[in-house]
């Protein structure tokens, strides 16, 4: 019977091998690049850092120009602010300040607005202001006035308007000096000028009217 002759087994050049190995080489190649185009891409993650707080800025600390001398203590002056709370005019805030050095006061002049009468009629209200003449040891008072204001940017203040009574004092002589009342970094008044005035005595005390503005 006769016999089927095999077939002889191929042999492959080195070229022939170099070829092949280089067509494999780049069909991995460009299906890597295809499955690098198809992978979905996702956000970056959110970050978990805290928001930036602005924190408040420095404290510091300032102490006014001194007062101006003036030729008596004149509660009108500042009717403004007493009634209605309104800023002083600039004529009458320049001459404003702290207690001038060697300043000696021998009175003290606490004015505060008036009471407001509660009959309601056509004419219009007639606004006063109250002079007390205090009496008593000046010295706590005097340094409570020496204490300096704060002054610091940032600070989360409660919205109030808070009038203080204006403030004379008077030396020997009858001049007087219109002081400023220390302040903390919201500008509301330090306590101890209040604290320091209510322990001193009315002497005298004066009701002035005040003319409405036609």
């Amino acid at each position: 019977m006769p016999t089927r002759a095999a077939f002889p087994a191929r042999r492959t050049t080195p070229d022939a091998r170099l070829a092949l190995l280089a067509c494999l080489a780049l069909c991995l190649g460009a299906a890597g690049l295809a499955g690098c185009a198809a992978s979905p891409s996702y956000p970056p993650a959110p970050s978990l850092s805290p928001p930036a707080i602005n924190s408040p800025g420095i404290l510091t600390h300032y102490t006014p120009n001194p007062a101006a001398l003036q030729d008596s203590a004149n509660c009108p002056a500042n009717a403004s602010w007493l009634l209605h709370g309104d800023q002083p005019a600039a004529a009458v805030k320049d001459l404003m300040g702290s207690v001038p050095a060697g300043f000696v006061p021998v009175a003290v002049v606490e004015c505060n607005r008036g009471p407001v009468p509660t009959s309601a009629g056509a004419s219009p209200v007639q606004p006063t202001i109250v002079e007390d003449h205090l009496s008593g040891d000046y010295a706590p008072l005097l340094a409570a006035l020496a204490v300096s204001s704060d002054r610091q940017d940032g600070v989360n203040c409660t919205a109030q308007l808070e009038v203080t009574p204006d403030l004379w004092l008077v030396n020997a002589a009858g001049k007087a000096v219109h002081v400023i009342w220390p302040t903390d970094a919201c500008t509301f008044s330090k306590p101890g000028v209040a604290k320091a005035l209510a322990a001193l005595h009315v002497a005298s005390t004066q009701q002035l009217e005040i003319p409405v503005a036609p």
